[in-house]
């Protein structure tokens, strides 16, 4: 062979490789049929990777149209959502308007048809992004093969992630369809006893459907919960972060929609300057179920779960999230309006000491959740100043502010004469003290 004159790393790489496996010029030709055949297979693999784009590119454009229905038409879906769950607790609100037939529920067989179109298309367009993804990596490996063995080792170990995340992705699709079914199923049961209202444990067979769809419920979060250290390894979770088992979360979400749909919806009970009526109804929906969760639910827990747990402070922990998201939803209208906290205060410190005194609860302290938030605290404080300033001011420009409050033939010569101005000042300040009483210290 002809030596190249250079003495660069790379062509002293390139002469040798050459030396050791071309002896020949003739044997070079064999190269040219070799160099073909791999020019054919990348030219192959180029192309079904286009194809895979396009159709990618397809299932995308499909997909998004679809969503943009889904959200078109959600709004609707909400409204009727609303109305189906309140009419059960609201007289005008007609039965008829949500049976077959009806546009209603024409409406809900659409958006559900929608729904489950582009649930496929999404699975698709996954399935298609992880074969895309493998075809590049196995190319970019087939180029790097005779160069970096370690980088080509690293790729195919990138493939087989993007695999098993892909199977991951879709065993927890299949664990969660279990679960919502489990989870209707127990839901239904409840509404036939009156949950979350008041309990009618009269029907035998209604209690016994329900006994079974809450063990069934519990038996899956066990096994849910024992497999979850095992596939951990393998990134996957099950359980999300829940730290209350799947009945009881599910029990919670019937108090949560008609928690929202009265207080976080366009009905005139969503008000920020009531706190007492949203705080209220939560301590009304616990005087109606707490001696079922204590008398029915605790023992059915205890049948079935190998330890213990009080489940009364554990639904009490479910419910705090829903007080939490009403503060949040008020938030800018307390920012605006600094006094109303001063009765959201207040009430929040009955409800917190009805919890505890009432119902034994041990959990954490809404109260002092809600007061550590420092913007709203100091929005409190500059509305009480600027009330208190206005208020003073007011007494002062009345005629006869400065005047005398007692005559004084009912005072002796030692006795103070406090003006009228010093006596509103007074009870100004008392007012303001009792307000900031239930401020813990």
């Amino acid at each position: 062979m002809t030596h190249i004159e250079t003495s660069s790393p790379e062509t002293v790489a390139l002469q040798q490789f050459l030396d050791n496996h071309f002896p020949s010029l003739e044997s070079l030709s064999l190269v040219e049929g070799l160099l073909r055949g791999e020019e054919e297979t990348k030219s192959t693999l180029e192309d079904e990777l286009r194809a895979a784009q396009t159709r990618k590119a397809k299932l995308e454009i499909e997909a998004s149209g679809i969503s943009e229905r889904i959200r078109a038409e959600s709004l609707k879906l909400i409204d009727i959502h609303s109305e189906i769950v309140g009419a059960s607790a609201d007289d005008d609100v007609s039965a008829w308007q949500f049976r077959e037939g009806t546009e209603t529920m024409e409406l809900v067989s659409k958006l559900a048809a929608e729904l489950q179109t582009y649930e496929r298309l999404q699975q698709s367009k996954d399935y298609i992004d992880v074969v895309v993804d493998v075809e590049k990596t196995v190319e970019q490996a087939k180029s790097g093969i005779s160069k970096d063995s370690q980088s080509v080792l690293v790729a195919c170990t990138h493939a087989i992630e993007l695999l098993a995340k892909h199977v991951a992705s879709s065993d927890i699709d299949r664990s969660h369809e279990v679960e919502m079914a489990a989870g209707v199923s127990q839901s239904e049961s409840l509404t036939r006893i009156g949950w979350p209202g008041k309990m009618d444990m009269s029907s035998t067979s209604d209690v016994v459907k329900f006994d079974s769809s809450f063990s069934m419920l519990l038996n899956l979060d066990h096994i849910m919960r024992g497999a979850q250290q095992t596939l951990d390894q393998s990134g996957i979770d099950l359980c999300k972060g829940r730290f209350s088992p799947l009945p009881l979360e599910y029990m919670a979400r019937a108090v949560d929609i008609r928690m929202r749909y009265h207080f976080e919806s366009s009905r005139d009970t969503n008000r920020a300057d009531k706190p007492e009526w949203w705080l209220s109804q939560i301590l009304s929906t616990l005087r109606n179920i707490v001696p079922f969760l204590e008398a029915h639910v605790q023992w059915l827990y205890d049948a079935t779960a190998t330890e213990h747990l009080d489940i009364r402070n554990q639904f009490i922990l479910l419910l705090l999230p829903i007080v939490r998201r009403k503060l949040l939803h008020d938030r800018s209208q307390y920012l605006a309006a600094g006094m109303i906290v001063s009765s959201v205060v207040r009430e929040l410190a009955d409800f917190q000491h009805t919890l505890q005194e009432v119902y034994f609860f041990d959990g954490p302290s809404v109260l002092d959740e809600f007061l550590s938030d420092s913007t709203v605290f100091s929005a409190w404080v500059e509305a009480e100043r600027t009330s208190a300033i206005k208020a003073y001011m007011d007494t002062v420009a009345e005629p006869g502010a400065f005047d005398p409050v007692y005559d004084g033939d009912v005072l002796d010569a030692d006795d103070a004469r406090p003006s009228r101005v010093s006596e509103r000042a007074v009870l100004l300040v008392e007012d303001i003290a009792e307000r900031y009483s239930v401020v813990p210290s």
